[in-house]
């Protein structure tokens, strides 16, 4: 029987090298940690929904040439990053790390945890 894959497997397997290895390192966090949110490919990035409607927040992973980046509608939360890493790019909703940066994956691990809670706060009250 032939395997069937989602989008963002399909998505992976076009990737080499540090794109995939960094890809692959959050998209693994995401399912691990998160395994409740809804997985697609949004704007040709893997994206992880939080809330709907005027609530809506995501979280999205995308990749460049020598950069990972972070991207969320948390705005706020994305400026605050901003002071955090070395070099974080201009989006407005978006934090980018160099691929010789590993050491700055948990300052986006952190992030990726902070904004879902702060998302969880807003909704739910918790």
């Amino acid at each position: 029987m032939k395997e069937r894959l989602n989008e963002v497997e399909v998505y992976l397997r076009q990737l080499e090298g540090s794109p995939k290895e960094w890809e692959e390192i959050f998209i693994d966090y995401m399912r691990k940690n998160y395994p409740d949110l809804e997985e697609v490919m949004s704007f040709q990035m893997p994206t992880y929904k939080l809330g709907s409607g005027k609530e809506r927040n995501y979280i999205s992973f995308g990749v460049a040439k020598n950069h990972f980046s972070l991207h969320s509608m948390d705005f706020e939360y994305i400026t605050q990053m901003k002071e955090k890493l070395s070099k974080p790019g201009r989006g407005k909703g978006c934090v980018n790390v160099p691929f010789d940066k590993p050491c700055e994956r948990e300052i986006l691990f952190k992030a990726i945890d902070d904004i879902i809670e702060r998302k969880i706060t807003c909704v739910y009250g918790k």
